[in-house]
Parts: structure tokens; sequence; C-alpha cells
């Protein structure tokens, strides 16, 4: 069952400790100031559980578990 989800995406929504307030949950990255031109630049696994991307804006820094990727594919 493929799954797709766009480069703007997948920046929008990094799961990462610059992006997401470690603390409370809460996303510190502005979503609308992400580029509608964004692209992914490189994609690297980590391990056997997730995938890293490395952004136009050469931020780098999320892991992307699977089941992340799968949820950001299905939400509207």
């Amino acid at each position: 069952d493929a799954h797709q989800v766009g480069a703007r995406r997948l920046r929008q929504y990094c799961p990462c400790a610059g992006c997401v307030d470690e603390w409370s949950g809460n996303r510190t990255l502005d979503i609308d100031a992400v580029p509608e031109e964004m692209k992914v630049v490189e994609a690297q696994p980590v391990g056997n559980y997730a995938l890293s991307f490395t952004f136009g804006d050469l931020h780098r820094t999320g892991i992307y578990q699977w089941q992340y990727l799968k949820d950001l594919s299905t939400q509207a």
C-alpha cells in the first residue's frame, strides 16, 4: 500500500526538538513560513525504523519513524 508525503509537508511537520518544544509538544516552527517549493535534497535510513531528510533549507535533524510518515500521508 503506497503512501506519499510532499517535501513541504514533511518539513512543516518535522518532529525534531528544534521544531517541536520538547516539554509541551507544541510545534515551534511556523508551518505557514515553509515555502511551497520546499524540496528534499537527501533521504537517509535511520536503522530499520525511520528516515532522515535533508531539506532545501538545509534542515536535517528530524527523524521520521515509519508510522509517523504513514500518519502524515493519511492526514489532510
